[in-house]
């Protein structure tokens, strides 16, 4: 945006008084207008920076998520394989162990959720 150079009003300008008063006011706006745009360019690079962060933290949620499954899967093939190749003894066994398990955690975690909720007794 090249401007023309401010030129001083004459006494005896012949109508030149009012376009030096137009021009100025359009320097005025032009001002006003380019702190605008250098504002809207900050907040569209910030905008930017915001998406690319994202993604990034997307990228990496998806590939958390690859890694899970994989894992997953090989634990079902895992437990399939032993279930196809295990005694009826050994599958009785493994069923206490995980049902005592999980009711032993249950009641661990509801005990220790239960004292701290309760607030201390004052005497």
């Amino acid at each position: 945006m090249s401007r023309r150079p401010n030129r001083t009003p004459l006494e005896d300008d012949g109508g030149y008084g009012e376009a030096f008063e137009l021009e100025q006011q359009n320097d005025m706006h032009l001002d006003s207008l380019a702190a605008k745009v250098s504002a809207l360019h900050s907040v569209s690079l910030n905008i930017h920076d915001n998406v690319t962060d994202q993604n990034r933290m997307l990228e990496g949620t998806s590939d958390t998520f690859n890694r899970f499954g994989n894992m997953f899967d090989r634990t079902r093939n895992q437990l399939t394989h032993t279930l196809a190749t295990a005694n009826s003894r050994f599958l009785c066994y493994l069923t206490l162990v995980l049902v005592f398990g999980v009711f032993g955690l249950y009641y661990t975690a509801k005990h220790i959720l239960t004292s701290s909720a309760d607030p201390p007794e004052l005497q």
